[in-house]
C-alpha cells in the first residue's frame, strides 16, 4: 500500500464539542500508522492549545494556525504572522464592535482574552486550561499573532470582513461549542498553503495527500488534497467542496473516513 499524507482538522473531526476523542478514532489512527500513512494535525489551533488527549497520541508535525505556522521533524518550517500595523487595526476593529477577543500567538505561553463576560464563563475555564492568560489592556505593535478569534461582536462576520478588508480574511469560528462569532486570518494563508510545505519539506506528492475537516477555515484544503473528505457534521457549504462525505463525529464519522480512503 502507497504511503499517504493524511492532514486532520481537530475540533469536530478528531475531537467533539467536549474535546473528547472517541475511541473508534483512536484506533483509526492507530491503524493507518501500522499501515505505513503519515498523519499530520491541520487545525486553526497552534500546537500548544491542542486539546491534551490529541497531544498523546503523538502528533508532533502538523499545520497549526490555519496554516500561519508549519511543524515537521518537530521543527518550524514556516511561520507568518500580522504585520504590528496590522495587527493593531484589527485589534481597533474588534474592540470597537465589543467583541470578545483572544489573540493567538506563535509562543506557547502566550494565548491572550480580553473583554470576557459572565456568558463566557465555560470557555474562559477552557482557555485557562490550555495555558491562555487575560489581560485588561490589550498590548500594542504585537509582531508574533498569527490568529484572532471573536465572539458576540455586535456586527456580523460579514461587516468585520468588509473593514478588515486586504490585511485579514474572517471565516466561521471552528472552536468547540461555539455558535457565534469568527476567525481573523492572514488574507493570503490557509491550511492547504500550509500542506504545500509539508509537501515540499517531505518532498511528497499532492497526488499522495487526504484531508478530512469540518470547517470553514478547511474548505481550502479539501480542495487541495487529492481527496477530501468532510464530515457528516460539517455545514452544508463545507460539503460542498468535498469529494466525500463520511458520517458525524458521534457516529464514527473519522474511522468510516479512513475505511472510504482506503487507509484502514
Amino acid at each position: 500500500m502507497k504511503q499517504k499524507l493524511v492532514f486532520l482538522d481537530i475540533d469536530g473531526t478528531l475531537v467533539d464539542k467536549l474535546e473528547t476523542i472517541h475511541p473508534s478514532t483512536v484506533r483509526a489512527v492507530e491503524l493507518a500508522r501500522r499501515n505505513g500513512h503519515k498523519l499530520f494535525i491541520s487545525s486553526g489551533r497552534y500546537k500548544a492549545i491542542m486539546p491534551h488527549c490529541i497531544r498523546n497520541m503523538s502528533f508532533e508535525d502538523g499545520v497549526f494556525a490555519a496554516g500561519a505556522h508549519v511543524v515537521c521533524d518537530s521543527k518550524v518550517i514556516f511561520d507568518r504572522c500580522f504585520t504590528p500595523g496590522d495587527y493593531d487595526r484589527i485589534v481597533s476593529v474588534l474592540m470597537k464592535h465589543n467583541a470578545m477577543t483572544v489573540i493567538e500567538s506563535r509562543y506557547s505561553d502566550d494565548m491572550l482574552a480580553q473583554t470576557f463576560r459572565d456568558e463566557f464563563s465555560a470557555m474562559k475555564s477552557w482557555i485557562l486550561s490550555l495555558g491562555g492568560r487575560f489581560l485588561e489592556a490589550t498590548p500594542a505593535g504585537l509582531d508574533c499573532i498569527g490568529k484572532f478569534v471573536y465572539k458576540s461582536a455586535d456586527c456580523s462576520n460579514e461587516q468585520l470582513q468588509a473593514e478588515l478588508d486586504g490585511i485579514a480574511k474572517v471565516v466561521t469560528l471552528s472552536y468547540p461549542d461555539s455558535t457565534t462569532g469568527g476567525e481573523v486570518m492572514l488574507p493570503d494563508v490557509n491550511k492547504s498553503v500550509g500542506i504545500s510545505e509539508v509537501l515540499r519539506y517531505c518532498g511528497a506528492d499532492i497526488e499522495d495527500t487526504v484531508a478530512i475537516g469540518d470547517g470553514g477555515n478547511d474548505i481550502e484544503m479539501l480542495e487541495f488534497c487529492k481527496l477530501g473528505v468532510a464530515m457528516g457534521n460539517a455545514p452544508d457549504i463545507v460539503k460542498a467542496h468535498a469529494d466525500i462525505v463520511t458520517d458525524r463525529i458521534e457516529n464514527d464519522g473519522l474511522y468510516k473516513a479512513f475505511e472510504m480512503c482506503g487507509l484502514i
